[in-house]
């Protein structure tokens, strides 16, 4: 059985095991700070509603691995009914004798004890995490190094792409002339990044030395720190992008406009509106290319994210994220559904535990293809994992909306109200 983040669509039968992988990029869970902790285990609620969304990202050969949080109470039946929104969307979703439930903690250990029988296994990335399964030290070097922030701007501009300026530096040494020059020179304003977790935990805004010094102060003196020019979000525009590398071949999966709500990513704008000019696909395919030159390359793909920023025909790339990225969930969906050509807006949110059951009504009575309005829900997943926020339990939940976003906002405010995809109200869609 082989064992990597392989592309979505592959013909081989495969299992898809996927939990928070990138702590153990770079950390041992054993030797964590409070917030890097915190974060783990935030991360690892999140995860869930990536696993159910890989039901309809599957097919009907495939073996699907679940925390065992969605085994019991009203989980199940709520998994079949988005495994049925998924076949009457078109797709050959994962069937549920095929789905295995492994408990949150502990949960590589138990999927490596209970193996299905397939050609592949499909991982979010290789990290130390998920040693027990994939075994190789080789390309957990490679994931870990083509992973990594530090890595990426120390190599990538040898290469020829363009990256903001930047200015890597050991924590012990942030007081340092050469921080202060840099901070000078841009004004103070400056990004920070650390290694870590994904979905811009660990990279934060600084206005002086003092906020640097403040924000890595729990971490040990030898942390790498990442100190990056901010650029000009009145020019720029963030957006991401996914890449399917092969030995013989490097080619855009998709292309999306990062969505923000609290400085906190929430979800993408995907569809025909998403510039891509010759410009950008050149270089793109260039941020490819060093990572193929690093050894990150199957035959059957594999694949590779990346977070830019574009300015007219202007591109300054700032990560490469070698492994599946939470956008790629949603963009497969859309495309296995037929809805390619739509205005789509890929976002999650939070459903009050008395309310889910109307959640899910609302999908299945705006479903893709069938809705009676302007816009339509394509379901991507949700997670089973409760989150209480102010002593009130609430779930996270995963949707695209196609067509008119605001038309579904003022549906949403009448049928659903209080406690349901709240998060909505403050995402306007620019084209």
């Amino acid at each position: 059985m082989r064992v990597a983040n392989f592309r979505p669509g592959i013909r081989q039968s495969t299992a898809f095991a996927m939990s928070a992988d990138d702590t153990e990029l770079h950390f041992s869970i054993d030797n964590l700070t409070p917030k890097q902790a915190e974060e783990y285990e935030s991360l690892k609620d999140l995860m869930g509603f990536l696993q159910a969304a890989l039901i309809g990202i599957g097919k009907s050969t495939d073996h699907l691995m679940l925390y065992d949080a969605f085994s019991t109470g009203p989980w199940p039946e709520r998994l079949e009914r988005l495994a049925g929104f998924f076949t009457r969307m078109g797709l050959d979703t994962i069937p549920s004798e095929n789905w295995h439930y492994h408990p949150k903690h502990g949960f590589y250990p138990s999927v490596a004890e209970n193996l299905p029988d397939t050609d592949t296994f499909t991982l979010y990335c290789i990290s130390g995490s998920n040693q027990a399964i994939h075994n190789d030290d080789d390309f957990f070097r490679i994931s870990r190094d083509l992973n990594s922030k530090v890595f990426f701007a120390e190599n990538a501009p040898a290469f020829g792409i363009p990256v903001p300026e930047t200015l890597v530096v050991k924590k012990k040494d942030l007081a340092g002339a050469d921080v202060r020059d840099f901070l000078n020179k841009h004004s103070n304003q400056v990004m920070l990044k650390i290694l870590g977790l994904s979905g811009a935990r660990n990279v934060t805004v600084v206005n002086s030395l003092e906020e640097c010094l403040a924000y890595v102060a729990e971490f040990p003196d030898k942390l790498d720190v990442i100190l990056q020019e901010r650029l000009d979000l009145a020019k720029f525009t963030e957006m991401t992008a996914d890449l399917t590398i092969t030995p013989d071949d490097i080619s855009i999966a998709n292309v999306r406009k990062i969505m923000f709500a609290g400085g906190l990513w929430v979800g993408n704008l995907i569809g025909p509106e998403v510039e891509l000019t010759e410009g950008h696909l050149e270089t793109l395919l260039k941020v490819g290319e060093f990572a193929r030159s690093n050894g990150f390359v199957l035959p059957e793909g594999i694949n590779c994210g990346i977070d830019y920023f574009i300015n007219g025909d202007e591109v300054v790339v700032t990560e490469i994220n070698a492994r599946w990225t939470a956008g790629l969930f949603p963009t497969e969906i859309i495309k296995m559904a037929g809805a390619g050509d739509e205005t789509c807006v890929a976002f999650v949110d939070l459903i009050a535990a008395d309310k889910f059951e109307p959640y899910l009504d609302f999908i299945d009575k705006y479903l893709y293809t069938n809705s009676p309005a302007e816009f339509s829900v394509i379901p991507n997943g949700f997670s089973a994992i409760p989150q209480m926020i102010e002593g009130q339990e609430f779930y996270f939940g995963w949707q695209t909306i196609a067509g008119d976003f605001e038309a579904f906002k003022a549906v949403r405010a009448k049928e659903l109200g209080d406690g349901v995809l709240m998060r909505a109200e403050t995402i306007s869609v620019e084209l």
